[in-house]
Parts: structure tokens; C-alpha cells; sequence
């Protein structure tokens, strides 16, 4: 029954003239009125409909109204409709508790007065409206209850799946990695012990355009594991004290080469404002920095590509630091800069372009400045090429907090290794093992040679007097994060030796559980002479007092 239609009111009386005497007190267009003769009638008639209110006489031949209110409160679907008893009696108490046990909320005495009769009536309409109102409100809120759960429910198992596909996708970069950098480990480790030896013009160009091939195809496959860590938040900003000359002046360093070879200027400018030592995350700003400067080379043929640092804003907690890279190269059409700072972007995608690249390049510098507080901006309004503007904000730093503070500035004796006991390579891949082994060589140090962890473990075991050991992390048997675990154990009290991590996969995360091992340093393939000569001298018993797990992990 809607809220709208009439409401059914049932009148049980064995008398004709008391129904239609009833019917006339209640008649009204909001009701429909149904008769009964007799309780069976009455019982008969509530199987068809649903009522509001039963008004049953007491006194009836056959079944009474005590017995058929009994019948009519057994019921599940009547037990809960309203009876008014009308009693030809007085109101003796034993009526009364007759009539309120058997189930009635009312109990009037023949002759009743019609006005007070309408009025009951019409207070219990008004309940069972309200009540009706309530259950229908009450079915819509289980309705939305239940759509709100199956919604719920949806929104977990595509979390879930979202998580389980970014898992696998993770998973398979990492592989993907290790699987890449480990031949190209090889590639580059090899070509540079072959620029060390005595080669001809043309030899010397042909394994220069090798290692240049070689660092372009690392550094697109660098791009693409750091847009998939800043796309799925896994990037982390580390901060220290650090000198911003160095930096910039690192940063100049990569592009010595392909600047002389173009006759460019390569030139910064610092605020003099600018306080010598700063606070904050060097890495991420240098990534920013070469980014922007390789592009402003790149694109330039004339001229020259120029840095600029200032103080933008000051305040008690620390510096805003606007940086800004200008060139004089080919400039960008202002109807593309839109296009600018997104994933995969190229402002030339025609198979005629001159210039290549990933185009995550920007992206990268957007989410990077982003995370260090600051925004990235183009400017194509000068004469010619094109300037970058990047804000970051930085803290104050002690120029004494520089020395011993940050992994990234090593000052390395310039000495050979002072060690001539033997070093414990440890790598699956035989070009890799080949390729440690020459490159200690190279420093003039003898080399053993393990294929797993287990037989690393072993060997460590029958000979205690290893000062480095260079780690794989991926290997069968027994991985190199399990061995590092297990020399600390078994060397426990006694003298240790300086474990480095050498891995293909670079994604976050691998560096907290080189330390938690017991790891000393990190080195990422592909492996490189300078790397390997900068972390014995790093872990040197003579220069760096080691202390197995507790020292900073390095990313080479």
C-alpha cells in the first residue's frame, strides 16, 4: 500500500446497525472502510489486505473479539496492527485486562461518543502513516546501505588490483633493469678497460662512439625507472648540508666535452646573498639542473648556455632559490609550450625531427621541483633561445656541517687502494666477474671469484683476511642480501670486511635493505673504474674507520 492510497481500516461487529453506525462517524475519502460480521470474517479479511487499524467488538456469537484479537496478534504479518475493543460492558477491571491481554491498545464502551472515536482513529492513522514512512525511509536506507557496500567492496578489490598491478609492475622494472644494465654492465666496464690500453686513432673513436652509445642508452633507460618511481611515489627526498658551487660545477663537468666540441659558453652566475652551504636534497637538484642544461646544449649550436642562482625569498626557516638555465639555441614556439613538462612530450614528433629524446626529461624536473617545494616555468619571450625558471626551497647549513655529513662529496685521497690482500668478487654472470676482475687488476689488486652467495660464504669462512667484498644482490643459491647477513654472523667479534653492494636494479627501496644486511656502500651497474677505485678508498681501513652496516650507503 503507498502512502497516497486509502488506508484500510477493518470494523468487526456482529451487528449491522453498529458497523453502518461506525461507518458513518468514519467515513471519509482517506479511508477505505472494510465490514466484518465475525471474527472468522474479520481473520478472512486481513489475509487480503494490510490494515492500519482494527475496531472489534468484544461480544460477538462464535469466535469473540478476545479470541480473534489472540488469532490476530499469532500472525507475524497482523501482529503488529493497532485493535480498539468497543464493549457493550462497563469498565470493569476484568474486562479491561481481558481486552489489553489479548493485544489491545484501546478499549471504548458502547454507546461511544463519535467525536472522541474519529479522533482515536485518527491518531492511530497518523502513527501507522508515520510508522509506514519510517520503514519505507528505512528500506531506501538498506538499499543505499547495500549499493554503498557492493560500491565499497568494488573500491577494495580495485585497490587491490591497482596495487597488485603496480607490485607487478615494479617487480618487472626491477628485472627489466637487472636484466638491461646487467649486459650493459658488461658493455661499458669492458669498453673502458679497452680505452685504458694503447689503441690507434681509429680504434680510439670507434670504442669512444661505443661508450657514448652506450651512456645515451643508460640514460634513457635512468629516465624511464625514474618517471615510473615518481609516478608511483616511491621517489624520496634525502636531505644534507651541501655546497652549491660543487654542485653547479659537477653539473658543468658532463657537458665539457660536447661544449668545447660546439664552441659554446658554459657559464653560472651566483647571488652573492647566497650562502656557500645550503640544506637540502643535492640529487634531486642536480637531476634537475642536468636535465635542463643537457636540453640548453643540445639545442644550441651558437652561443652559449648560462646558470643563474638568487634569493628569491628569505624567511627564518630558510631560502626559496630561484634557478634559472638560458640558452641562445633554437628557442620554442610559444603555441607549444603547453606541451611542455608532460610525460612522453615531444614538441617534434615527425619522423624528420633532428633532435631525440624520451620526453620525460621535463617531467621528471616538474615532480621533482615539485617535491622539494618550488615550480618549474618556461620563458620563450627573449630574442633568442629559450629560458627554464625552477624554484626550490632549501635550509640554512653551517659551513662545518659540510665535512662528514653528506655520502654524496667524498674527498678521496688521491692514492691507489692501500690494501694488496685479495678482494672477493661475488656475481653470477660471468662477463660481470670477468669484468671486476680486470678492473681490479687495473688498480693493481688480486682478485677471488665466488658464483653465489653460498660459495662467497664459504670461501669467507676458510679465509678470514678479505678487507672488501663486491656483492651481487641477485644470484641463485643464495642471494647477496641473505650472505651479507650471514658473514656478519659468522665473523661476529672479529675483524670485518667492507661489504659492496654491485646490483642492476636501482628501484627504491633496495638501498634501506642493503643497510639492513649490513651492507657498507652501493654501487649501480653498469660498473665503472672511478666508482670501484672511489668505494675502497671510501672503505679503506686507513682512511675510513668501517663499521660493518652502519655506514651511508652511496649510489654511484
Amino acid at each position: 500500500m503507498g502512502l497516497h492510497e486509502p488506508i484500510h481500516i477493518l470494523l468487526v461487529d456482529d451487528r449491522p446497525e453498529n458497523l453502518l453506525a461506525l461507518e458513518a462517524v468514519l467515513e471519509s475519502e482517506q479511508y477505505n472502510l472494510v465490514k466484518a460480521t465475525s471474527g472468522e470474517e474479520a481473520l478472512r479479511c486481513l489475509l487480503k489486505d494490510e490494515f492500519a487499524l482494527v475496531v472489534l467488538d468484544v461480544q460477538m456469537p462464535g469466535m469473540d473479539g478476545i479470541e480473534t484479537a489472540k488469532l490476530i496478534k499469532a500472525r507475524e504479518k497482523t501482529k503488529d496492527i493497532p485493535i480498539i475493543f468497543i464493549s457493550a460492558n462497563s469498565k470493569e477491571a476484568e474486562h479491561l485486562f481481558a481486552g489489553y491481554s489479548a493485544g489491545g491498545i484501546d478499549y471504548m464502551v458502547k454507546p461511544f461518543i463519535p467525536q472522541i472515536l474519529k479522533s482515536k482513529i485518527e491518531g492511530f492513522v497518523q502513527m501507522y502513516l508515520t510508522n509506514k514512512r519510517l520503514k519505507t525511509q528505512s528500506m531506501l536506507l538498506h538499499q543505499k546501505t547495500q549499493e554503498l557496500e557492493k560500491m565499497n567492496s568494488e573500491l577494495i578489490a580495485a585497490k587491490e588490483a591497482a596495487e597488485i598491478a603496480a607490485n607487478a609492475k615494479t617487480e618487472f622494472l626491477a628485472m627489466m633493469s637487472h636484466e638491461i644494465r646487467t649486459p650493459m654492465n658488461g658493455v661499458i666496464g669492458m669498453i673502458d678497460l679497452l680505452m685504458e690500453t694503447e689503441l690507434q686513432n681509429d680504434q680510439q673513436e670507434y670504442a669512444d662512439i661505443i661508450r657514448r652509445s652506450a651512456d645515451a642508452l643508460v640514460a634513457v633507460i635512468n629516465d624511464i625507472l625514474d618517471f615510473t618511481k615518481l609516478e608511483s611515489g616511491k621517489m624520496e627526498v634525502e636531505e644534507y648540508p651541501f655546497d652549491l658551487v660543487s654542485c653547479i660545477k659537477e653539473v658543468f663537468s658532463l657537458f665539457t666535452v660536447e661544449v668545447n666540441r660546439k664552441n659554446l659558453e658554459l657559464v653560472y652566475f651566483l647571488d652573492e646573498q647566497l650562502p656557500p652551504v645550503l640544506y637540502g636534497d643535492m640529487g634531486r637538484l642536480r637531476q634537475v639542473l642536468i636535465n635542463l642544461v643537457s636540453n640548453a646544449v643540445k639545442f644550441t649550436d651558437q652561443g652559449g648556455v648560462y646558470v643563474f642562482a638568487s634569493v628569491k625569498e628569505r624567511s627564518d626557516n630558510g631560502l626559496t632559490v630561484e634557478f634559472s638555465v638560458k640558452d641562445t639555441g633554437i628557442g620554442i614556439d610559444p603555441a607549444k609550450v603547453g606541451r611542455l613538462f608532460h610525460p612522453f612530450s615531444q614538441l617534434d614528433s615527425s619522423m624528420t625531427r633532428k633532435y631525440g629524446g624520451t620526453g620525460l626529461g621535463l617531467a621528471i624536473c616538474k615532480t621533482l621541483v615539485n617535491m622539494m617545494g618550488g615550480d618549474i616555468r618556461v620563458d620563450t619571450s627573449g630574442e633568442q633561445g629559450v629560458t627554464f625558471h625552477f624554484t626550490m626551497k632549501l635550509g640554512f647549513a653551517k659551513e662545518n656541517e659540510l665535512e662528514g655529513e653528506s655520502s654524496h662529496d667524498w674527498e678521496i685521497p688521491q692514492q691507489e687502494p692501500p690494501t694488496r690482500r685479495p678482494v672477493l668478487v661475488v656475481d653470477d654472470h660471468p662477463i660481470n666477474q670477468k669484468l671486476m676482475v680486470n678492473i681490479l687488476d687495473k688498480l693493481g689488486l688480486a682478485s677471488d671469484v665466488a658464483a653465489d652467495g653460498q660459495q662467497a660464504l664459504d670461501m669467507v669462512t676458510a679465509n678470514q683476511d678479505y678487507d672488501y667484498i663486491f656483492m651481487d644482490l641477485q644470484m641463485p643459491v643464495m642471494d647477496g642480501l641473505e650472505c651479507t647477513v650471514r658473514v656478519r654472523e659468522q665473523l661476529a667479534g672479529r675483524s670485518q670486511p667492507a661489504i659492496i653492494a654491485m646490483t642492476a636494479n636501482v628501484m627504491e627501496g633496495i638501498q634501506p635493505r642493503c643497510i639492513e644486511a649490513g651492507m657498507n656502500d652501493y654501487i649501480s651497474k653498469p660498473v665503472k673504474i672511478s666508482s670501484v677505485k672511489q668505494a675502497l678508498l671510501r672503505h679503506s681501513p686507513d682512511h675510513f674507520p668501517m663499521q660493518p652496516g652502519k655506514d651511508r650507503i652511496n649510489e654511484a
